[in-house]
Protein backbone atom coordinates (compact mmCIF):
# COMPACT_ATOMS: atom_id res chain seq x y z
CA UNK A 1 0.00 0.00 0.00
CA UNK A 2 1.37 3.13 0.76
CA UNK A 3 3.38 4.99 2.77
CA UNK A 4 3.35 8.88 2.69
CA UNK A 5 5.58 11.25 2.85
CA UNK A 6 3.30 14.08 3.83
CA UNK A 7 5.57 14.41 6.90
CA UNK A 8 8.14 13.03 5.60
CA UNK A 9 7.41 9.82 5.27
CA UNK A 10 4.16 9.97 7.89
CA UNK A 11 0.77 10.80 6.73
CA UNK A 12 -0.41 9.66 3.51
CA UNK A 13 0.38 11.02 0.84
CA UNK A 14 3.32 12.42 1.59
CA UNK A 15 7.00 12.29 1.18
CA UNK A 16 7.68 8.51 1.02
CA UNK A 17 4.36 6.88 0.24
CA UNK A 18 5.35 3.03 0.02
CA UNK A 19 3.25 0.81 -2.44
CA UNK A 20 2.03 -1.69 -0.81
CA UNK A 21 3.64 -5.24 0.50
CA UNK A 22 6.71 -6.57 -0.85
CA UNK A 23 7.24 -10.38 -0.26
CA UNK A 24 7.46 -13.75 -2.35
CA UNK A 25 5.03 -16.65 -1.70
CA UNK A 26 5.52 -19.91 -2.39
CA UNK A 27 7.74 -20.80 0.60
CA UNK A 28 7.12 -24.22 2.90
CA UNK A 29 6.07 -22.99 6.29
CA UNK A 30 8.92 -25.19 7.68
CA UNK A 31 10.95 -22.68 5.90
CA UNK A 32 9.44 -19.22 7.80
CA UNK A 33 10.66 -17.55 10.33
CA UNK A 34 8.15 -15.97 13.04
CA UNK A 35 7.25 -13.06 11.95
CA UNK A 36 5.93 -10.54 14.59
CA UNK A 37 4.98 -6.72 14.87
CA UNK A 38 5.58 -4.42 17.52
CA UNK A 39 5.50 -0.55 18.37
CA UNK A 40 8.35 1.47 17.34
CA UNK A 41 10.85 2.64 19.78
CA UNK A 42 13.06 5.47 19.55
CA UNK A 43 16.37 2.73 19.08
CA UNK A 44 14.42 2.01 15.69
CA UNK A 45 15.62 4.93 13.88
CA UNK A 46 18.98 3.74 12.29
CA UNK A 47 16.65 0.83 11.01
CA UNK A 48 14.31 3.80 9.32
CA UNK A 49 17.66 5.28 7.99
CA UNK A 50 18.47 2.03 6.28
CA UNK A 51 14.68 1.01 4.71
CA UNK A 52 14.31 4.84 3.31
CA UNK A 53 18.01 4.23 1.89
CA UNK A 54 17.50 0.84 0.28
CA UNK A 55 17.29 1.49 -3.62
CA UNK A 56 15.49 -2.28 -3.76
CA UNK A 57 12.83 -1.09 -1.09
CA UNK A 58 11.86 2.14 -2.17
CA UNK A 59 11.60 1.86 -5.72
CA UNK A 60 7.89 0.77 -4.47
CA UNK A 61 7.10 3.66 -2.63
CA UNK A 62 4.47 5.86 -4.46
CA UNK A 63 6.55 8.92 -3.85
CA UNK A 64 9.99 8.80 -3.67
CA UNK A 65 12.85 11.46 -3.18
CA UNK A 66 16.68 11.93 -2.76
CA UNK A 67 17.83 11.16 0.63
CA UNK A 68 16.90 10.26 3.80
CA UNK A 69 18.84 11.77 6.82
CA UNK A 70 19.16 9.74 10.19
CA UNK A 71 17.92 13.23 11.59
CA UNK A 72 14.72 12.75 9.58
CA UNK A 73 14.86 8.66 10.44
CA UNK A 74 14.84 10.00 14.39
CA UNK A 75 11.94 12.24 13.61
CA UNK A 76 10.41 9.64 11.66
CA UNK A 77 10.79 7.14 13.93
CA UNK A 78 8.95 9.37 17.26
CA UNK A 79 6.14 10.56 15.08
CA UNK A 80 5.79 6.50 14.70
CA UNK A 81 5.44 6.05 17.97
CA UNK A 82 2.79 8.50 18.76
CA UNK A 83 -0.37 6.86 19.04
CA UNK A 84 -2.65 9.88 19.63
CA UNK A 85 -3.99 10.02 16.00
CA UNK A 86 -5.91 7.84 13.79
CA UNK A 87 -2.71 6.44 12.75
CA UNK A 88 -1.20 3.73 13.81
CA UNK A 89 2.23 2.54 12.44
CA UNK A 90 3.87 -0.99 13.63
CA UNK A 91 7.74 -2.32 13.26
CA UNK A 92 7.95 -5.34 11.82
CA UNK A 93 10.19 -8.17 13.41
CA UNK A 94 11.43 -11.55 11.95
CA UNK A 95 12.95 -14.03 14.08
CA UNK A 96 16.81 -14.31 13.52
CA UNK A 97 16.96 -10.21 12.56
CA UNK A 98 18.14 -8.21 15.50
CA UNK A 99 16.56 -5.38 14.45
CA UNK A 100 13.04 -4.20 12.71
CA UNK A 101 13.22 -5.36 8.72
CA UNK A 102 9.98 -3.04 7.57
CA UNK A 103 6.79 -1.44 8.97
CA UNK A 104 3.08 -1.77 7.96
CA UNK A 105 1.02 1.09 9.01
CA UNK A 106 -3.07 1.88 9.09
CA UNK A 107 -3.72 5.56 8.29
CA UNK A 108 -6.86 7.60 9.30
CA UNK A 109 -8.21 5.37 11.78
CA UNK A 110 -11.70 5.94 13.72
CA UNK A 111 -13.56 7.82 10.85
CA UNK A 112 -17.07 7.00 8.85
CA UNK A 113 -14.61 6.02 5.67
CA UNK A 114 -11.79 3.17 5.80
CA UNK A 115 -8.49 3.36 6.59
CA UNK A 116 -5.29 2.85 4.04
CA UNK A 117 -3.13 0.13 4.64
CA UNK A 118 0.74 1.19 4.71
CA UNK A 119 3.82 -1.41 4.18
CA UNK A 120 7.34 -1.45 3.67
CA UNK A 121 9.84 -4.23 3.39
CA UNK A 122 13.35 -2.40 3.90
CA UNK A 123 15.74 -4.81 4.72
CA UNK A 124 16.63 -8.34 1.86
CA UNK A 125 13.89 -11.28 3.43
CA UNK A 126 12.29 -12.19 0.36
CA UNK A 127 11.18 -16.01 -0.32
CA UNK A 128 10.31 -15.99 3.36
CA UNK A 129 6.27 -14.66 3.49
CA UNK A 130 7.24 -12.03 5.39
CA UNK A 131 5.68 -9.23 3.42
CA UNK A 132 2.44 -11.14 3.27
CA UNK A 133 2.29 -12.06 7.18
CA UNK A 134 3.09 -9.04 8.38
CA UNK A 135 -0.19 -7.08 6.26
CA UNK A 136 -2.44 -10.35 7.33
CA UNK A 137 -1.15 -9.03 10.71
CA UNK A 138 -2.12 -5.38 10.09
CA UNK A 139 -5.22 -6.36 8.50
CA UNK A 140 -6.47 -8.35 11.63
CA UNK A 141 -5.37 -5.36 13.68
CA UNK A 142 -7.72 -3.22 11.77
CA UNK A 143 -10.77 -5.30 11.63
CA UNK A 144 -10.80 -6.79 15.18
CA UNK A 145 -9.06 -4.19 17.48
CA UNK A 146 -10.18 -0.63 15.59
CA UNK A 147 -13.53 -1.55 14.12
CA UNK A 148 -12.21 -1.12 10.75
CA UNK A 149 -15.56 -1.88 8.12
CA UNK A 150 -13.11 -1.95 5.60
CA UNK A 151 -9.10 -1.46 4.11
CA UNK A 152 -7.94 -0.06 1.35
CA UNK A 153 -4.58 0.67 -0.26
CA UNK A 154 -3.09 2.12 -3.16
CA UNK A 155 -0.50 0.00 -5.36
CA UNK A 156 1.61 1.39 -8.45
CA UNK A 157 0.18 -0.50 -11.17
CA UNK A 158 3.69 -1.90 -12.14
CA UNK A 159 4.08 -3.45 -8.48
CA UNK A 160 3.49 -7.01 -9.65
CA UNK A 161 4.45 -8.50 -6.55
CA UNK A 162 2.22 -6.00 -4.13
CA UNK A 163 -0.54 -6.55 -6.09
CA UNK A 164 0.13 -10.71 -6.24
CA UNK A 165 0.24 -10.26 -2.10
CA UNK A 166 -3.13 -8.58 -1.57
CA UNK A 167 -4.93 -10.30 -4.00
CA UNK A 168 -3.95 -13.41 -1.93
CA UNK A 169 -5.60 -11.60 0.87
CA UNK A 170 -9.08 -11.22 -0.09
CA UNK A 171 -8.49 -8.29 -2.15
CA UNK A 172 -9.98 -6.92 -5.10
CA UNK A 173 -8.78 -4.31 -7.67
CA UNK A 174 -11.21 -1.60 -7.47
CA UNK A 175 -10.26 1.25 -10.09
CA UNK A 176 -7.64 2.39 -11.57
CA UNK A 177 -6.10 6.45 -11.33
CA UNK A 178 -4.48 6.96 -14.70
CA UNK A 179 -1.01 8.50 -14.87
CA UNK A 180 -1.74 9.39 -11.20
CA UNK A 181 2.54 8.99 -9.87
CA UNK A 182 4.89 11.19 -11.55
CA UNK A 183 8.02 10.50 -12.32
CA UNK A 184 10.96 12.03 -12.50
CA UNK A 185 12.76 11.34 -16.48
CA UNK A 186 9.91 8.73 -17.16
CA UNK A 187 6.04 9.09 -18.03
CA UNK A 188 3.80 9.02 -15.15
CA UNK A 189 2.69 5.55 -13.42
CA UNK A 190 -1.10 4.48 -13.04
CA UNK A 191 -2.15 3.89 -9.60
CA UNK A 192 -4.41 0.81 -8.60
CA UNK A 193 -6.85 1.20 -5.73
CA UNK A 194 -7.47 -2.35 -4.15
CA UNK A 195 -9.89 -3.17 -0.87
CA UNK A 196 -11.27 -5.56 1.13
CA UNK A 197 -14.24 -6.34 3.32
CA UNK A 198 -13.52 -8.60 6.79
CA UNK A 199 -15.07 -11.72 5.76
CA UNK A 200 -12.97 -11.29 2.15
CA UNK A 201 -10.08 -11.01 4.48
CA UNK A 202 -10.76 -13.66 6.56
CA UNK A 203 -11.65 -16.61 4.24
CA UNK A 204 -8.09 -15.53 1.76
CA UNK A 205 -6.60 -15.67 5.05
CA UNK A 206 -7.47 -18.43 7.44
CA UNK A 207 -4.23 -20.22 7.47
CA UNK A 208 -2.02 -16.85 8.92
CA UNK A 209 -5.08 -16.17 11.20
CA UNK A 210 -4.88 -19.48 13.14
Amino acid sequence: MSEPLSDAVSRFPSAFDCGIGVCAQGVSVSDRPAVSLRPFEPGDAPAVHRWFNNPDAIQSLMEQRDGFTLEQAEAWTGRAMDDSGEDRKFAIVVEGYEEPVGFTALYGLFRQTAPELGALIGDDVRGKGVGRRAEAQTIAKAFDEYGAHRVYGRIPARNEVAKKTVAGLGWKHEGTMRAHLARHGAPPDDCEIWGVLPDEFRAAAADLLK
